[in-house]
């Protein structure tokens, strides 16, 4: 990771009140070993959490995309035009953090940086780090050697992948910790975010499209592979990505030899899909198939299965019900049979 500016600002408000502060830096964070760590810690605290993705809503009056826009816009620019960037777009959040009544206020923490050849543009929400991890000292803010920072103190994270934003290209912005209604109301309307939906919806929809596409062929055998099979190469190739994402174009040429096939099927079916997100673990695990094999006994089944066609008994803890009239069917068959 490749850290390029750090500045901190304070807006100071206590829940139930609508009074708010803010204090501001006129400074940057001096790039020293404490601070790099701390964004790198608030980093992976984010990439290890559930996200909501969206885009910019471009309307007129949305101050704080129009704003970056005109910074995104400069070719080369100095640190003060970063500061000025900042300052001019946390201070509109007063107007929104002031009408929700148990919203407080906190330290946002702005950083660009890059991470695995992608420019970012991002600002954290800490929350109780006073005297902790950042102190203020004179116009700016200060980073403590701290041995580990508690990650409970991230209220609110939010991430602009500043290449995908210049192409207009899927869901260029993203949050994390939404789960906390006081931040997220406010912050995503302060920000201006629209469109949002989560790494858990993304990832049932490639399940969905997945179950509904074409089969794609073995290309050293010229026949289809099965369902249970593609549904195994999806699984296993988002877990080889080592950035928890799903990127469609390269599941696209993994699986069908061309890039393009899944995205392809997405528009044609009107799916709304990210070309690029992180996949929800839980949801992930559908695709992969489970197998049994113990006391003579060997079962396989698609995870997705699990507590409809293959549950266990609420009378028996030692039955398991299997519940497929292909099944029943395939089973008198070969019972009878060997009979």
């Amino acid at each position: 990771m490749n850290i390029h500016r750090i500045i901190v600002h304070e807006v100071q408000k206590e829940p139930n009140r609508k009074d708010t502060k803010l204090v501001l830096s006129d400074q940057l964070i001096l790039l020293s070993a404490e601070s790099k760590r701390l964004v790198t810690e608030l980093s992976k605290s984010y990439t290890s959490d559930k996200i909501t993705y969206g885009i910019f809503n471009l309307e007129p009056s949305s101050y704080f995309p129009d704003r970056f826009n005109q910074y995104n816009s400069i070719l080369s620019y100095e640190d003060e035009t970063f500061i000025d960037l900042t300052r001019d777009q946390i201070s509109g959040i007063k107007t929104f953090i002031s009408q929700k009544n148990f919203a407080k206020g906190g330290y946002f923490l702005f950083t660009e940086y890059e991470s695995n050849g992608t420019e970012f543009y991002a600002i954290f929400l800490l929350r109780d780090t006073a005297g902790n991890t950042l102190r203020r000292v004179g116009s700016t803010f200060e980073v403590n050697s701290v041995e580990y920072l508690d990650t409970n103190h991230l209220a609110m994270a939010f991430r602009l992948n500043v290449p995908n934003f210049n192409k207009k290209e899927g869901n260029y912005i993203s949050f994390t910790n939404r789960k906390q209604p006081d931040v997220s109301e406010y912050f995503t309307d302060w920000v201006c975010a629209t469109k949002l939906e989560s790494s858990t919806d993304f990832t049932k929809k490639l399940y969905d499209i997945i179950n509904e596409i074409p089969l794609p062929k073995n290309p050293k055998t010229g026949k289809e592979y099965s369902i249970d099979e593609v549904r195994n190469m999806v699984y296993d190739h988002a877990k080889s990505n080592g950035q928890k994402n799903i990127n469609l174009k390269s599941l696209s040429e993994h699986i069908y030899g061309d890039e393009g096939i899944i995205q392809d099927f997405a528009t044609n079916n009107d799916i709304e899909i990210d070309t690029e997100f992180r996949f929800d673990r839980n949801v992930l695990k559908k695709f992969i198939q489970l197998s049994i094999s113990v006391d003579g006994i060997r079962l396989n089944f698609s995870r997705n299965d699990l507590g409809t066609k293959v549950r266990r008994s609420e009378d028996n803890p030692n039955a398991i019900i299997i519940e497929s009239e292909l099944f029943v069917n395939k089973f008198k068959v070969e019972s009878e049979s060997n009979v």
